[in-house]
């Protein structure tokens, strides 16, 4: 394995919880700007048509819209509205995730010190449960469809993107079995992290197949089959649920941005370029969320977010939304698990929070390493974080980095499937983040679930929160309720029927 630097190591783990930075408003495809709007009643919605806006879509049993308007003026006079938020549109930002080698090893389970024993256990839960049965939906950049270690359901699957481009009718979302021409990154020059110089290439595939790597990785993390008889017995790695379906809902499409400002010859002025960038908005954000809990998934994972945030925004419209629809998956019996992000923050004072791992009802996780402390780059405080689970790295970079740990770099990251067509060949790749620490509690989720599958979102949550080890109480900051530990998890769920 090579020997990688510390430069190497940070481009690694920055993005493991994919963040983002708002790039203004998203359009419809007339024009007209996009806003995120939170009504009180069904009623609302004729009014607003009435007025002259186009109620392009709905979620939260029409509780939230996305609506098209020249102004936004437009829609506040309307009655009903509460909040009116435009659709920000939001390009990843962070370093990216990278791999470390190509694999041809069949058997990993060695080396998947997130499931050993003394971590999360879920290998010695697989006595009794493996998520047969049961759903994971991964939202995120889609899951590789051809992956021979991930039974994806991708006909089950779909893309969301608001401006309706990748749409055979123009809708905000794609079937994820529906042939499309795809955008990837262009070979031109990285000159930000998932940004690229010049127009994007083109590629046909089915629209919820992965257009990055991260989607794949976190889905493996969750699902990942311990054997396929089609390539060999014991191939591959071990998700936490090894015998659940994921489905892939993607969020996140490639950009194409014609009037990037940048400067290109390092003179200090910045001209306008065209860039390539990984992209998503508001709305295909919240109606992932939704689309999982409409198709009953046990649970949907969400391994991004925006940055850390002060002050009073959690009481804006942005917020309402979020809040809105992961309480609305909640309660039909979805599961919401989020990475608590990589900003190394406290998120427990002087009013910092993220989106949308800091709103009521999704489980909030943090990232630990091999020796169950919390890592380096995870965000912390007790009033955010719900459990720890392994992401993968130690309490410093330089531990990280070191050679004689009991899990030298890179081993003490999380070893998961990638596509081998976006990694030059490589199916395996070890990543690190708070990414790589929510899947595994999307994974317990099923497992509990096939052992009661009665148990309402709320209970699947307790269950975990209250089986979790390694933490003095709900109350600590570092892991919350503490480690995911599945055995004992499923053993609770065992004796709730």
């Amino acid at each position: 394995m090579p020997n990688l630097n510390r430069r190497t190591f940070v481009k690694s783990v920055g993005a493991g919880a994919v963040a983002l930075a708002s790039m203004g408003v998203a359009s419809a495809a007339d024009g007209r700007d996009q806003f995120v709007v939170t009504v009180g009643g069904k009623g609302a919605r004729k009014r607003l048509e009435r007025s002259g806006a186009d109620v392009q879509d709905s979620v939260a049993d029409g509780r939230v819209l996305l609506v098209a308007a020249a102004e936004k003026s437009t829609i506040q006079r309307v009655s009903g509205v509460k909040h009116v938020e435009s659709n920000l549109g939001y390009r990843a930002v962070g370093p990216k995730l990278q791999s470390t080698e190509e694999s041809t090893d069949e058997e990993y389970a060695d080396i998947q010190w997130d499931k050993h024993a003394d971590t999360t256990g879920a290998f010695q839960a697989h006595d009794t449960a493996t998520g047969d049965g049961r759903t994971v939906a991964i939202i995120d950049t889609g899951i590789d469809t051809a992956h021979p270690d991930l039974r994806n359901r991708v006909e089950r699957g779909r893309l969301f993107r608001a401006d309706g481009a990748s749409s055979p009718d123009g809708g905000p979302a794609v079937d994820g079995d529906t042939t499309i021409d795809a955008r990837l990154p262009p070979s031109g020059e990285e000159i930000e992290s998932y940004t690229y110089l010049g127009a994007p290439a083109i590629r046909s595939q089915m629209a919820a197949d992965d257009v990055h790597s991260h989607g794949s990785h976190c889905a493996g993390i969750a699902t990942a089959k311990h054997d396929d008889t089609s390539a060999g017995e014991d191939f591959g790695i071990v998700g936490m649920a090894p015998d659940a379906d994921v489905v892939p809902l993607r969020v996140f499409y490639w950009k194409r941005l014609d009037d990037y400002q940048y400067d290109t010859d390092g003179d200090g002025e910045d001209e306008s370029v065209t860039v390539t960038t990984l992209w998503t908005t508001d709305f295909d954000i919240l109606s992932a969320i939704d689309y999982a809990g409409t198709i009953g998934a046990d649970a949907a994972n969400m391994s991004l977010g925006g940055g850390v945030i002060k002050g009073s925004a959690h009481k804006d419209g942005e917020h309402v939304g979020y809040q809105k629809v992961i309480q609305s998956a909640v309660q039909r019996g979805t599961v919401v698990t989020t990475s608590a992000g990589n900003a190394s923050s406290d998120l427990q004072h002087e009013g910092y929070y993220t989106l949308p791992n800091s709103v009521p009802g999704s489980i909030s996780v943090s990232a630990t390493g091999p020796n169950n402390e919390r890592v380096f780059y995870s965000n912390y405080g007790t009033s955010d974080i719900d459990v720890g689970a392994p992401g993968g790295g130690y309490e410093t970079l330089e531990k990280t980095l070191a050679s004689d740990t009991e899990w030298p770099y890179p081993l003490n990251l999380v070893y998961s499937t990638v596509p081998p067509d976006l990694n030059d060949g490589t199916a395996y790749a070890w990543y690190a983040g708070t990414s790589m620490a929510a899947p595994q509690v999307a994974g317990l989720v099923a497992l509990v679930r096939e052992v009661n599958p009665d148990l309402n979102a709320k209970q699947v949550q307790s269950i975990i929160e209250n089986t979790a080890r390694y933490s003095n109480g709900k109350g600590d900051a570092d892991t919350g309720a503490g480690i995911i530990y599945a055995p004992d998890a499923v053993e609770e769920a065992d004796h709730r029927k």
